[in-house]
């Protein structure tokens, strides 16, 4: 049995558990300082005071939940980094579950990470929605480039969150599919494949079961993220979904929105440096002492 298999079946039962509990995670946000920002490109507009309490590697940095997205950003290190597959396309069966949060998440715990830049693209050309997570308006983006109405510079946007750029989808087009199926989109992608030796590149895809543009995206993608969610996401979607992008490379599946009575309860600990204001008397010599 596949580990993808392994995850659907993991998805039914605790799909089966959450119709018999219904209960779901409640987030509250706690102060974070971002660090100084990366690339002088485009605008300024994240605002962390407006950022969606879902953003937990943001909102909650030193929880438990914002640790899983580190342990995605592993993982995804671990298969990519060897050969540098660093355009990741982060999609699912359909609409709600979680992709977007998910794609979100996982680009700011890379960009805190200390060897790498990471550039969050919002391909989601129908339905974006990146850019409400992080409160901001922007004025152009992937969709007004590939319409020619703007310069890729122009779109996109340093938002001051480590070293974090993103390229909002901005103007809706009414030909979503077939501009992302054009020879402009496909050098696009290239070139930001190209540019950044140390750069990841996320994108947020519509979902594959709605729209065929996640289909076309990823054709150009080194790595597919599949989320599923475990309330909502039936086997039957899953699969199809699956047989949809067969061929592609999936890197993995992310099971989003598990229940707190499913998943262990890990004791929660804080690593610090204590500082003694008085030295020990034991053999005259003064000193810090660190402390776990």
């Amino acid at each position: 049995m596949s580990r993808i298999e392994q995850a659907l079946e993991k998805a039914v039962r605790m799909r089966e558990s959450v119709s018999m509990a219904g209960a779901g995670d409640v987030l509250t946000p706690t102060p974070h300082k971002p660090a100084q920002p990366a690339f002088e490109v485009g605008e300024v507009g994240v605002d962390l005071k407006r950022i969606d309490r879902h953003i937990v590697s943001l909102t909650e940095p030193y929880s438990p939940l914002a640790e899983e997205y580190k342990k995605l950003r592993v993982r995804l290190f671990r298969a990519t980094e060897k050969k540098f597959l660093n355009t990741v396309m982060v999609t699912s069966p359909g609409v709600g579950e979680g992709k977007s949060i998910t794609a979100l998440n996982l680009a700011v715990s890379i960009a805190s990470e200390i060897d790498h830049t990471v550039l969050l693209v919002d391909a989601d050309l129908r339905r974006p929605s990146i850019h409400r997570y992080l409160g901001i308006e922007p004025s152009f983006g992937l969709g007004d480039y590939l319409m020619g109405k703007t310069s890729l510079s122009d779109a996109l946007v340093r938002t001051g969150i480590g070293k974090l750029v993103l390229l909002p989808a901005g103007t809706i087009p009414d030909n979503p599919s077939e501009l992302l199926s054009s020879d402009r989109m496909k050098e696009t992608v290239r070139e930001l494949k190209d540019r950044y030796k140390d750069r990841y590149v996320i994108f947020d895809s519509s979902p594959v079961l709605i729209t065929a543009d996640a289909l076309t995206l990823s054709n150009y993608m080194d790595g597919i993220i599949f989320v599923l969610q475990a309330s909502q996401t039936s086997p039957r979607d899953a699969q199809q979904a699956l047989s949809l992008i067969k061929g592609c490379p999936v890197l993995g599946t992310v099971l989003n929105n598990v229940p707190p009575h499913l998943v262990k309860n890990h004791q929660r600990y804080s690593y610090y440096y204590e500082v003694k204001a008085k030295p020990e008397k034991s053999n005259g010599s003064g000193g810090e002492r660190s402390e776990a």
